[in-house]
């Protein structure tokens, strides 16, 4: 019996060395990040799309912006009636 602590202890010793060994390998050379083609150029009718659609999301955040001022004003409303009961 006293020969398999000795071949448990060159088991784990063979381990560790296999990984150290693993581990001093240089990494991969990383490839380069894709390179992407720049967009094409956008045809008149196109840009003016993309103003349109610009134009409406900026109508939709004003319409928010009001309905969130319209609610804190009817919140604040409410909260000072109820103070003066």
């Amino acid at each position: 019996m006293s020969g398999y602590p000795a071949l448990l202890l060159a088991a784990v010793l063979a381990t560790g060395t296999a990984s150290a060994a693993e581990s001093s390998r240089p990494a991969p050379p990383q490839s380069p990040p894709e390179q992407r083609a720049p967009p094409p150029e956008l045809s008149a009718e196109d840009k003016e799309v993309v103003e349109n659609l610009e134009l409406l999301e900026s109508l939709e955040a004003v319409e928010d912006l009001e309905l969130f001022l319209e609610l804190s004003n009817e919140e604040a409303t409410a909260h000072t009636q109820g103070d003066e009961q």
